[in-house]
C-alpha cells in the first residue's frame, strides 16, 4: 500500500473516532494528553495564530530555522491533498508507520478512559495530541505550530513550552466560535499570549493594536508591532514569486520568496522578526541564525495552495487558498498587480459559513469571469446553483455553474485566459488532487 492510501486509512480512522463537528474547548484534549504522558510538555515551540497568512508564516520560519542548523518541526491544517501535509520533520513529511504507531496508543487510551467515551475528542483533537506526541518522540530542537481556529480555546493553546508567539493579520472568520467584529476576534486571539513569553502581531488598526497591547500589559508579556522592529515593502511581484526588503536603522536586506503575493511581504517579515528574535533571547539554542541563513530559509520555503501555479502552460491554473474577505482582499490586490488590463477568471467554491455577501463584492471588483462551482461531497459547501445566483445578483460576469470543480476549470481553461480557483482551502485540495483531469 502507498504512502497515500496510508494516510487515507489513518485519516478515516480518526474521523472514525471522533466527535463530529468543532467543540472548542481544552478538558477532552488535556484528560487524553495526561493519558499519554503529556507530550506538550517536551518540546519548546513557537506558536503562530491569526486569521490569514497563519501557514506562510510558519512554513517560512521553520525553513529558516531548518536551514540554520535546528531539527525543526512544522505543525500545520488544514492539509490540501494528503493527511501527511499536516506534520514535517526538517522540512520532510513524518511516515504514516509513526502516525500509526502513535494511534496505536491513542486508541488505547481513549477505550481506557470512561469520560472519553463518553465525550470523545474532535478530529482536530486527536490531530493534535498524535502529533505532539511525534513532536516529542523526534526530539526536535523547535517545533513552529500553526494554530485551527485559534483564542483561548484551540487545541494548540495546550502547548506548554511556548517561547514565541506570532500573530499574523486579524479579519472576522468563524464568527460563531470567536464573535462577530473584529474587535471580538481579537480579544480571543490575543487570549494566547503568555506571561513573560515574547509576542510579535503584524498590527492592524487603532482599536485592534490597543487590544493587543492591553492585553500583553495584563499578561506581563513582551510585546512588538512588527513595524516597530522594522520596516519592509515590496519590490516586485510575478508569477517567480516576491521581490521585498526589511530594514531598520543598522541594515537593509532585499529578499526572494517564492511565495507570491503582496501580503507575503509581510508574513515573510514577521517570520524574519520571529527568527530575530529568537536568536536574541535564545542565542544559546539559536546561535548558528545568520543572514545567510535568514536569506536561504526564505528562498527555500514551501507552501502550497497559496497562489500556486499547478498548470505551467498557458493559460494557467492557479490554486489559492483565499476563503474570506480579509484574504480576497488580498488576491485581488495581487491580481490587479500581475495582470494589471490583462483578463482572467475564477473558478470559486464557498463554504455556507463563509461572508459570502462580501466575498463576492471583492470579485466583482476583480473583473474577472466568475465560473461557480462547490466542493463535491461537502455539506458545508454552498451548492453551485445558489452561487451563481448570488453572484448574478451582485453584477458579476458569470459563465455558468458546475457541480464538478474540475469540469468547471476545465471550461475556463477552453476559454484561453488564466485561471485562478479561490474560496476554499477544499476546492484548492480538490483540484490539486484531479489535477490530471484538467
Amino acid at each position: 500500500m502507498d504512502d497515500a492510501l496510508k494516510f487515507h486509512d489513518i485519516e478515516t480512522e480518526l474521523q472514525s473516532l471522533a466527535s463530529p463537528g468543532i467543540r472548542p474547548g481544552l478538558a477532552r484534549l488535556s484528560h487524553l494528553l495526561m493519558l499519554l504522558g503529556g507530550p506538550e510538555r517536551k518540546f519548546k515551540a513557537v506558536h503562530v495564530v491569526g486569521t490569514n497568512g497563519k501557514g506562510s508564516t510558519a512554513s517560512t520560519l521553520a525553513s529558516i530555522l531548518k536551514e540554520s542548523g535546528c531539527r525543526t518541526a512544522l505543525y500545520t491544517s488544514p492539509h490540501l491533498v494528503s493527511f501527511g501535509e499536516r506534520l514535517q520533520i526538517g522540512g520532510e513529511e513524518v511516515p504514516p508507520h509513526k502516525w500509526e504507531d502513535v494511534l496505536s496508543v491513542i486508541k488505547t487510551a481513549l477505550d481506557s478512559s470512561k469520560r472519553l467515551k463518553e465525550d470523545p475528542p474532535t478530529y482536530f483533537e486527536l490531530i493534535t495530541a498524535a502529533a505532539f506526541m511525534i513532536i516529542a518522540d523526534e526530539a526536535v530542537d523547535i517545533a513552529v505550530v500553526e494554530a485551527g481556529l485559534g483564542g483561548r480555546l484551540d487545541a494548540t493553546n495546550i502547548l506548554s513550552d511556548v517561547i514565541l508567539t506570532l500573530i499574523t493579520p486579524i479579519g472576522i472568520d468563524h464568527s460563531e466560535y470567536l464573535g462577530s467584529t473584529l474587535a471580538s476576534v481579537a480579544k480571543e486571539k490575543f487570549a494566547v499570549m503568555r506571561p513573560c513569553v515574547p509576542a510579535i502581531f503584524s498590527g492592524g488598526d487603532g482599536e485592534v493594536e490597543t487590544i493587543f497591547f492591553d492585553t500583553a500589559f495584563k499578561k506581563n508579556t513582551p510585546a512588538q508591532v512588527l513595524r516597530r522592529l522594522c520596516g519592509y515593502g515590496t519590490v516586485q511581484v510575478s508569477f517567480r514569486g516576491t521581490d521585498l526588503y526589511v530594514e531598520s536603522e543598522c541594515f537593509h536586506a532585499d529578499y526572494h520568496t517564492p511565495l507570491i503575493g503582496t501580503h507575503q511581504t509581510e508574513n515573510t517579515a514577521l517570520a524574519l522578526a520571529a527568527a530575530s528574535a529568537l536568536k536574541a533571547t535564545y542565542h544559546n539554542i539559536f546561535e548558528n541564525i545568520t543572514y545567510q541563513t535568514l536569506y536561504n530559509g526564505v528562498v527555500s520555503v514551501k507552501w502550497p495552495g497559496r497562489f500556486e501555479i499547478i498548470k505551467m502552460d498557458p493559460p494557467l491554473v492557479i490554486v489559492d487558498g483565499a476563503h474570506n474577505p480579509h484574504a480576497l482582499r488580498r488576491l485581488a490586490e495581487n491580481t490587479g498587480m500581475i495582470y494589471a488590463d490583462k483578463p482572467f477568471n475564477i473558478v470559486l467554491a464557498m463554504m455556507r459559513d463563509k461572508d459570502i455577501t462580501e466575498s463576492l463584492d471583492i470579485i466583482r471588483g476583480t473583473g474577472a469571469k466568475l465560473y461557480c462551482t462547490e466542493v463535491p461531497g461537502m455539506e458545508r459547501s454552498l451548492p453551485a446553483d445558489e452561487l451563481l445566483e448570488m453572484a448574478e445578483e451582485k453584477g458579476i460576469d458569470c459563465a455558468g455553474e458546475w457541480s464538478s470543480p474540475t469540469e468547471a476549470v476545465r471550461e475556463s481553461v477552453a476559454s484561453g485566459s488564466d485561471t485562478i480557483c479561490c474560496g476554499s482551502l477544499f476546492l484548492g485540495g480538490y483540484v490539486k488532487e484531479h489535477q490530471n483531469e484538467i
